[in-house]
């Protein structure tokens, strides 16, 4: 599946999934184009390496799974490979769903699989309600829109995540111990490999904004790029914050245990006391009998 949007600075926008509409726009330097395509087939990528010249590294990629996230620059355009992750609590596993960005001063080439068909379609709907933007600065004001969108989806679930960890400590100190020390260790896994998957993202991310070798992103875009990265270091901030919170709630579980074990060993020293007592009392009656 392919959506092509098409505008140039006069204002003419058109939207349309014929990829032969791209032929002629791409030799007319007023006009600006933005590809998106949905499970790209080999049919697709030989078709816009031909008329994007595209480096065969860049679309060998794109086939290709990738588990790292990486920029390549080439003269005519930057290549990027990101991944938005999500962690499956059942598995302990972070799933890597990956696209693939190709960006020039003209153009924009977005591939991804159907699971992230929700993400590139907001990504289009944001672009149509801030179309004065992008006709004024270009393929790369799509790419911010694409990738801050990428990174705000994060807050939602660290919300959700923080909610049910806020649930958790109110059984904890309800004593309730229905398997609350795995959700709570659960918790714990779930900060440290989503942080361990997130900071490379981070790191290609804060290229964009800080290597000025990039001409493909103006002087004017730069400062929005910088608020991606602002809005990277927020979502890992928020998983420090949830993993010390996830560290304070199982202090508590331990201190709550502590408290129940040492109950227990004074109950059983108050019946070892009583016991004591009877056989004190009853022992010479049974060596007089």
């Amino acid at each position: 599946m392919m959506q092509i949007i098409l505008w140039s600075n006069n204002g003419e926008w058109v939207e349309t999934d014929n990829l032969e509409s791209i032929r002629e726009a791409v030799t007319q330097k007023e006009k600006r184009i933005w590809v998106d395509v949905t499970d790209p087939t080999d049919a697709n990528l030989n078709q816009l390496e031909q008329m994007f010249q595209l480096h065969p590294l860049s679309t060998r990629a794109i086939r290709e799974r990738v588990d790292d996230p990486k920029m390549d620059i080439y003269d005519e355009y930057v290549f990027l490979v990101l991944h938005r992750i999500f962690y499956h609590f059942q598995t302990e596993n972070c799933e890597l769903r990956e696209f693939e960005v190709s960006f020039s001063k003209n153009f924009i080439i977005t591939t991804h699989t159907q699971k992230l068909s929700r993400t590139f379609a907001t990504a289009r709907e944001k672009i149509k309600e801030h179309r004065k933007d992008c006709i004024s600065h270009g393929p790369s004001y799509v790419l911010f829109r694409l990738l801050n969108l990428c990174v705000q989806d994060y807050n939602p679930a660290i919300q959700e995540w923080q909610d049910d960890l806020d649930e958790i400590e109110q059984r904890v100190l309800l004593n309730v111990s229905d398997h609350i020390l795995e959700k709570i260790l659960d918790f714990k896994k779930l900060v440290t490999r989503m942080r361990k998957q997130l900071l490379p993202e981070r790191e290609v991310l804060s290229e964009l904004y800080e290597n000025r070798n990039i001409p493909f992103i103006p002087a004017s875009m730069r400062p929005y790029f910088k608020v991606i990265t602002d809005n990277m270091n927020a979502v890992l901030s928020d998983l420090e914050s949830l993993r010390d919170h996830a560290t304070s709630v199982f202090d508590i579980y331990a201190a709550m245990l502590t408290i129940k074990m040492t109950e227990a060993s004074h109950q059983i020293n108050f019946v070892m006391q009583r016991l004591t007592i009877a056989a004190t009392i009853f022992l010479p009656l049974t060596f007089i009998v």
